[in-house]
């Protein structure tokens, strides 16, 4: 095991660009404090990671864009914070960077401190080189030290690079574990409906689960939908009527996900915690159609939502783009019915045990070791 310095003085920048990066910067900050005390954080991060102490030099919300066209709209502004940024960090001067997720904005970043000061970078949460762009791989070697992974079927893309990789699995699978009872007490006939943390997101796919849930509702009136949002101004992109047949709720996705029955959400890092909440789930994704024209052709994946990704075959339903009508959301939703929750516990568990691989502890570990 690496012996550490506990008494050692360390300045550590990090940056998460969006919610999900957030859950897991504040878990990791913790974890290396837990070794040395001593740590100073600085750079960019959300509530959470403010919460364990971190400097945030602006608000996080300001870098929290998807895709390709949504970038490129809002370039300019991205160049000057990203610009402000990397002269606030050199000031800094940290010895180690660790940017969370984001790699088309922290990249650069990395690049620029290994050039100017020499010092180690990691990267908490690979790009997705797996699915497409694999020869990106090759020009994060001139950024990247070290690469951290959340899942396990991301290591084989490095096989050939010189980049370190260290599968830590998902805090995730720690954090959320129901018991039998927790599990039997769902609300019945429950289904949650999550659009995702980002406006874009919830323009492009809040109201096909609200058309959804409104079909379901007439097929059969003893449906419940609840809905947490991330954000009450999302509420400005769904329907006036929502509130007749949906509860609305705020930054509780994790609470209503383990007392609803089964699920609708975006794909990301909330079908995770559907699966791990004993909740099966139907993953959407959509882009704008320019975005979806241009990554298409590059694809090298069956599968896109994280529980099918994991798990190696298709055991939850995934819906993309064009895909997406109210009639399929409804043939999803009926498909998990018919098969029942217990069907899916054997599947979910499994990839519970696979997650469990040190998570944020594991994590700290190996970014002490690239210190020392």
């Amino acid at each position: 095991m690496t012996q550490i310095d506990k008494s050692r003085n360390i300045k550590i920048a990090i940056v998460a660009g969006e919610k999900s990066g957030d859950a897991l910067g504040a878990p990791l900050m913790e974890s290396l404090r837990a070794t040395n005390p001593s740590i100073d954080f600085v750079g960019v991060g959300g509530p959470k990671m403010i919460s364990k102490g971190l400097n945030s030099f602006f608000q996080m919300d300001e870098i929290s864009v998807m895709g390709i066209i949504e970038p490129l709209l809002n370039l300019k502004k991205l160049l000057r914070l990203r610009k402000d940024l990397k002269d606030f960090l050199l000031k800094e001067n940290p010895d180690i960077f660790i940017g969370i997720d984001s790699p088309d904005f922290n990249l650069p970043i990395s690049k620029f401190l290994k050039l100017k000061l020499g010092i180690k970078t990691v990267q908490y949460v690979s790009p997705s080189v797996w699915a497409w762009r694999k020869g990106r791989i090759k020009s994060m070697e001139e950024s990247i030290d070290s690469v951290l992974t959340l899942f396990p079927f991301e290591e084989s893309a490095y096989s050939e690079s010189k980049i370190d990789v260290s599968y830590v699995g998902h805090p995730l699978a720690y954090a959320i574990n129901l018991n039998e009872e927790e599990i039997d007490s769902k609300v019945k006939d429950s289904i949650a409906l999550l659009p995702g943390s980002r406006k874009s997101e919830v323009s492009l796919l809040g109201n096909e689960m609200v058309n959804a849930a409104r079909a379901l509702k007439k097929l059969n009136s003893g449906y419940k939908f609840f809905m947490p949002l991330s954000d009450k101004g999302h509420l400005k992109f769904l329907d006036k009527d929502i509130n007749d047949f949906v509860d609305i709720s705020f930054g509780n996705a994790q609470e209503v996900l383990k007392k609803s029955e089964m699920a609708i959400i975006t794909s990301g890092t909330a079908t995770l915690e559907s699966i791990l909440s004993s909740t099966p789930c139907v993953t959407l994704y959509k882009t704008n159609w320019l975005s979806y024209f241009i990554i298409k052709p590059l694809l090298k994946i069956d599968s896109f939502s994280l529980p099918n990704l994991i798990s190696g075959k298709e055991i939850l339903p995934e819906l993309l783009q064009a895909e997406i009508s109210t009639e399929k959301v409804i043939d999803s939703i009926n498909f998990i019915k018919n098969k029942g929750l217990k069907f899916f516990r054997n599947e979910f568990e499994s990839i519970r045990m696979q997650l469990k691989a040190g998570g944020a502890e594991k994590a700290a570990q190996e970014i002490f070791k690239i210190l020392n």
